[in-house]
């Protein structure tokens, strides 16, 4: 072990001879805690993203192509078979009729965005109709106004499977005697999805394309929702570029404002938890500072026995790494640890009805883990250069005189 070490580990113990001084342990405990911290908080925020995003993309497809102009689409089944045949990437492409409706059953009414489909199709797009609470829809009873509806929905209407409901759709007048009346018709309900999204399930509905095309007094429909084998982000723009009259809107900006939410939320979370480890390196910084005054005659011995400036700041960022790379180490460790018990037997549950999930989720990255470690090293480093510096100009005549 070099001199240079020795000094530093000597200094590090203070009167303790065996581990840290009680100031530097302070400093230890508070790089330990702000980098666990860090690597907890960033685990459950990633998870939480990627959590939301696999249930988001479960739900609807991958791509929505439209045209430009909003128009409804006429001669869909022409344009799905020739996506189909165009792109091998996409796996399945349905016609999908978008609309707000009221449902309404006796005295109770809730508010719907209703989704128009092909049922047979769209269960290889959404896996919200293979995620059925109550009821086993068939194509046939879907199609003789058959409607499926949303747990909470279902909950507002009090309606199960077998119940009639009410579609009442305001933006569509119809003249009678009585003067215009919004078009209803009535449905029977045949399955309750529960999504694991409660927003999911408060809102959606569905009845069949063809039925949709009576509350939207055309033939055509909204758009085409399509199913890729690639996520879907390659071929958006070689789809709007050989066909100038379409459109094509990525999953990613179904619910931009959500994923923008969370990532907002992980960037203030970093910056305020890394606040934490600046501030355990003050707090290694002024010891260090301490010990530099407290040491003076020793530094100054140590000078006038040869050791050059090289030396004296090397044994001070000696001091910081031994410090540092201790509360990393204890620190990656107690995370890790926590976050594969969380991760293989979810201890910690939310216990909030309707949550889209009931156990915390969590994301390991050991890169992720790696990156904090060398942002913690490179923060208690930066702390070390002031002490050395401030031992760099202690004067050796100064001190002699001093004990004179």
């Amino acid at each position: 072990m070099s001199i240079k070490t020795r000094i530093a580990l000597r200094y590090l113990s203070g009167k303790n001879r065996y581990f840290l001084s009680f100031a530097n342990l302070i400093g230890f405990l508070g790089i330990v805690i702000g980098l666990f911290s860090l690597n907890i908080v960033a685990s459950v925020m990633n998870g939480l993203s990627q959590d939301m995003q696999k249930r988001i993309i479960s739900t609807k497809g991958d791509l929505r192509i439209f045209n430009k102009d909003f128009s409804p689409i006429f001669d869909y089944t022409q344009l799905i078979d020739n996506l189909v045949t165009e792109y091998p990437e996409i796996s399945i492409a349905a016609p999908v009729n978008q609309g707000e409706f009221l449902l309404r059953r006796r005295n109770l009414t809730a508010y719907s965005e209703n989704f128009g489909i092909d049922i047979i199709k769209h269960k290889d797009i959404s896996a919200i109709l293979n995620m059925m609470r109550i009821g086993n829809p068939t194509a046939e009873a879907f199609q003789n106004n058959g409607i499926i509806l949303g747990l909470d929905i279902s909950f507002q209407l009090n309606a199960t499977v077998g119940d009639t409901v009410d579609v009442v759709s305001p933006s569509i007048l119809i003249p009678t005697s009585l003067g215009l009346v919004p078009r209803m018709e009535r449905y029977r309900v045949v399955g309750i999805f529960q999504s694991g999204l409660p927003e999911f399930d408060r809102l959606y509905s569905f009845i069949d394309i063809e039925k949709s095309k009576g509350f939207k007094r055309h033939t055509g429909v909204d758009f085409i929702e399509v199913k890729t084998t690639n996520n879907g982000k390659e071929i958006r723009p070689q789809i709007e570029r050989d066909h100038p009259y379409l459109s094509a809107q990525h999953w990613s900006e179904y619910d931009s404002t959500l994923f923008q939410a969370i990532q907002v939320e992980k960037i203030a979370m970093l910056i305020v938890l890394s606040i934490i480890l600046v501030l355990a390196s003050f707090n290694i910084t002024g010891n260090f500072i301490r010990t530099a005054t407290e040491k003076r005659e020793e530094i100054a011995i140590l000078k006038t026995l040869g050791m050059n400036k090289n030396d004296i700041i090397h044994f001070f960022v000696i001091m910081g790494f031994f410090v540092c790379i201790a509360g990393i180490m204890v620190a990656n460790i107690l995370a890790y640890f926590l976050l594969f018990l969380q991760d293989k037997y979810a201890m910690i549950l939310i216990p909030v009805p309707g949550f889209p999930f009931t156990a915390v989720p969590v994301d390991i990255s050991l890169i992720r883990m790696l990156m904090y470690s060398f942002l913690t090293m490179a923060i208690c480093m930066i702390g070390t250069f002031y002490p050395a510096y401030k031992a760099l100009r202690i004067n050796i005549i100064d001190v002699f005189k001093e004990h004179k």
